[in-house]
């Protein structure tokens, strides 16, 4: 399969899971909503320690843990600070995604996943964005 084609098919899916997961946002108080959105992207930030764990050294296993780790302290900001922070950590995200594409550095994981992701990542990010700015705090 080549590249265009992947990131067409992964990406097309990517586009409907984020969509498919925004409308619990309209349903619930701005409040919740910005606790689900902050768990959701810190559970998102640990993924790829799981792929570094299967296959990696110690030095992609600590950058991933320390990534992860920065998507976990957006959260905790966007949760018990300013909510802003996790569209903008949901955007970080897939460009994260997108350094683990192709020939990564960092750990082997299946060709198809960071477009994917990428894609869930950028459309929460700006559905949430959306969503936030007419319903404001």
């Amino acid at each position: 399969m080549n590249l265009s084609r992947l990131f067409n098919s992964a990406g097309l899916i990517g586009a409907v899971l984020g969509l498919a997961s925004l409308p619990i946002h309209l349903l619930i108080s701005h409040e919740q909503s910005v606790q689900l959105a902050g768990v959701v992207i810190a559970v998102i930030g640990a993924i790829y320690v799981g792929f570094a764990l299967q296959l990696g050294s110690i030095r992609q296993i600590s950058v991933e843990i320390g990534a992860a780790c920065l998507f976990l302290g957006a959260a905790l900001i966007g949760i018990w600070g300013n909510p802003w922070v996790i569209p903008v950590a949901y955007a970080a995200h897939g460009m994260w995604d997108f350094a683990h594409h192709e020939h990564s550095k960092f750990t082997k994981i299946p060709h198809w996943y960071p477009p994917f992701c990428a894609v869930v990542d950028w459309v929460i990010a700006t559905g949430l964005t959306a969503i936030w700015m007419i319903r404001p705090v």
